[in-house]
């Protein structure tokens, strides 16, 4: 998975575009909102699959052609007033108003959380240097994640939480130095300093934390329908959702910690 996403990245660096990235972005989208609508009918959802993965997709396209039209942002967060809009006027012509609030809202969450967030990676991709913040915020990310496991599996004796009973306190704590020693080593690189290095600490250690907290989310909503993984469709790490669930709040809060710290 990593040699194809970089190779994309690769791909849309030789040619100056981004192409690559946002179909890629669109795709994990179209996946991600799939499991995550398969998952709340567990609890006896309802929610517009259709319309949710149509709405989602505009609101992808939507953030990637702010990127390139000057004030068009601001303007396109509007597009939720008229997908609460249709999701009611589904509801009514459907099923009335039996569910109505827990159908709509859930379809709702669902945009927001796989491809609203997903959308901040086009953010990224056009701020200064775009690639290498995007290879940053993946590899710290994922690397506390992996940091985590392996000193977890090793070193782990105090859960972090009952949320997640595998997770420990000692695997967290090495997650967070993974990620900050991933940070300071690649940003030492020729090439890839963005930040000086009072300020890359702290963007590691929040982009790990983050990552946590993300990966946590994702096993509340598995164990409040009782599934172990989000889908099948990835051997040996489940489903889309079980990939991407750390990098789905470390990627929007990146593009605002870099936001407001002027980057």
């Amino acid at each position: 998975m990593l040699v194809i996403f970089f190779g994309i990245l690769f791909l849309d660096y030789a040619f100056d575009s981004d192409i690559g990235l946002g179909i890629l972005g669109l795709i994990i989208g179209l996946a991600g909102l799939w499991e995550f609508y398969c998952l709340v009918e567990k609890k006896d959802f309802t929610p517009f699959k259709l319309s949710g993965i149509v709405c989602g997709v505009i609101v992808f396209l939507g953030i990637w052609l702010s990127v390139y039209r000057e004030g068009f942002g601001p303007v396109f967060h509007g597009i939720f007033v008229f997908i609460v809009l249709w999701l009611f006027g589904n509801q009514f012509y459907r099923q009335g108003i039996n569910d109505a609030i827990k159908n709509v809202s859930i379809t709702i969450f669902g945009i927001i959380y796989t491809f609203y967030f997903l959308s901040f990676v086009m953010l990224l991709r056009h701020m200064p240097k775009g690639f290498v913040v995007i290879l940053l915020v993946l590899l710290i990310t994922k690397g506390g994640d992996i940091g985590g496991y392996f000193f977890g599996s090793w070193l782990g004796k105090r859960k972090l939480t009952s949320i997640s009973p595998k997770k420990t306190i000692e695997g967290a704590f090495f997650g967070l130095l993974s990620s900050v020693a991933i940070a300071i080593g690649l940003n030492s690189i020729p090439g890839m300093k963005i930040l000086p290095l009072y300020i890359i600490i702290p963007f590691g250690l929040l982009l790990s934390a983050v990552g946590i907290f993300g990966d946590l989310i994702e096993s509340v909503m598995k164990r409040d329908v009782a599934v172990k993984d989000s889908s099948g469709v990835i051997p040996a790490f489940g489903g889309i959702l079980d990939v991407i669930d750390s990098l789905l709040l470390s990627i929007p809060v990146a593009y605002y910690f870099l936001v407001m710290i002027g980057y």
